[in-house]
């Protein structure tokens, strides 16, 4: 009797599992999603930059000699033709001095030859002299007039180089490096100011080189200031460099459209470029994670076109296929398979198929302590 009674407890115990286990169900996989919506778009990129002076020029004496005189210092404000410093002037007035006395023996000399050529010519003309007298005269008088030229020549040059002692501002500006003191000799060349202009600012900043062909001269952007709230200012693009710098990153130059006193050269600035798609040409970035990286490529060519991802619809993952133009650091620039609205699957990828049931991953907060009193 107890034999029977167990062997029913048995019995019943097991159907009883047998029947829980069969309405068990596989649960529903959490995913993380993202929802495309406007501000998801890419049709503007943001990059750092300086400012710099429109205007910006290392000056120096084009002759050495002595410092004489300086006359402005770091930080000094400049205007065009200011007088800025002045070498020692007594070496170059004697040169100058000396460069005309060899100019007035040598036209004394053309004098005398032009005179004793006009005589032999008339002799000649009386066929009292022979030719070789007059070509000789006449080989004297040439060389006379080549001695003429050659001191007008050094006279030119020890006036210029008087004259290159007095270094004056090219433009309008402000002073941002001096490195001369009166008395100190100074070598032809040597940069002994840093000055920038004012008013005319720009932004420097290297551009990938996969951005590099989206835009063009006169292109409108906006620059920000990091230490500057709230300050936007327009401008365009002025310069396009022809030749990668470092990271294959080519130069552009952002000209500012207006300037204020609190913008500055030496400050970091951020510059959005808009690269101007049709407005139903639109590019969203979605996260690198959503990509299915277990789906074969046929070939190279369809991986740098077409990419596999997830999209949760009603419950389901569909897979979807998205043309992309290029990679921005960890995100991918889409340009055609997506909508605002759409929801992709950014992580939780690789344990989904298509048509899979999966559902929104959603955070879960633990509830703070509470301590009974």
């Amino acid at each position: 009797m107890h034999k029977f009674l167990l062997f029913s407890a048995l019995t019943l115990l097991v159907s009883a599992c047998t029947d829980q286990t069969v309405m068990v169900e596989d649960p529903v996989r959490a995913v993380k999603t993202l929802t495309v919506t406007e501000s998801t778009k890419a049709n503007s990129r943001q990059l750092a930059g300086t400012v710099v002076s429109a205007n910006e020029s290392e000056l120096s004496f084009r002759v050495g000699g002595r410092v004489a005189s300086v006359d402005v210092s770091t930080g000094d404000k400049i205007s065009k033709g200011q007088l800025l410093a002045t070498l020692e002037k007594k070496e170059y007035e004697l040169a100058v001095q000396t460069a005309k006395a060899k100019l007035s023996s040598a036209r004394a000399e053309l004098t005398e030859k032009s005179d004793a050529l006009k005589r032999q010519q008339n002799l000649k003309a009386k066929e009292f002299v022979a030719q070789a007298s007059v070509d000789q005269a006449q080989a004297a008088f040439t060389a006379a007039k080549s001695n003429v030229d050659v001191a007008i020549t050094d006279l030119e040059n020890a006036q210029r180089d008087l004259a290159n002692t007095v270094l004056i501002a090219p433009f309008d500006g402000s002073v941002v490096m001096r490195s001369i003191e009166p008395f100190v000799e100074v070598a032809a060349g040597s940069t002994v100011f840093e000055i920038q202009s004012q008013g005319v600012l720009k932004v420097e900043v290297l551009m990938p080189e996969t951005l590099i062909r989206d835009i063009s001269y006169g292109d409108t952007t906006s620059v920000r200031f990091p230490t500057l709230k709230d300050v936007v200012v327009y401008g365009s693009i002025s310069g396009v460099g022809s030749k990668a710098e470092r990271g294959n990153a080519f130069p552009v130059k952002v000209e500012l459209a207006q300037t204020s006193e609190d913008i500055r050269p030496g400050m970091t600035a951020q510059v959005t470029f808009n690269y101007g798609e049709a407005a139903e040409a639109s590019i969203y970035l979605i996260p690198i994670t959503a990509l299915d990286v277990r789906i074969p490529v046929d070939n190279e060519a369809s991986l740098d076109n077409e990419v596999p991802v997830f999209v949760l619809e009603d419950g389901v993952a569909q897979r979807r296929k998205l043309t992309l133009r290029d990679i921005r650091g960890n995100k991918l620039e889409v340009i055609d398979g997506l909508k605002p609205g759409d929801v992709v699957i950014t992580a939780g990828v690789p344990f989904i198929n298509d048509g899979q049931k999966v559902k929104a991953w959603e955070p879960t907060y633990n509830l703070p302590a509470v301590i009974q009193k």
